[in-house]
């Protein structure tokens, strides 16, 4: 089991508090997904805007 104390010390840590391997590892755990859900932001807000303006003039 978790301190409490020990999570909040984790979740404050910045990127130049942990070594080099401890980064490595951490961004290897996460997932890479790429640029993709910027595009589908980007044409999903632009969809958005025109269908505001289509629609109400």
């Amino acid at each position: 089991m978790t301190d409490e104390h020990d999570v909040t010390r984790d979740l404050m840590k910045g990127d130049e508090d942990i070594s080099p391997s401890e980064f490595a590892a951490d961004e290897a755990s996460e997932p890479d997904f790429g640029n993709w859900p910027e595009i589908v932001g980007v044409v999903g807000t632009l969809l958005l805007i025109w269908f505001t303006f289509a629609f109400t003039g």
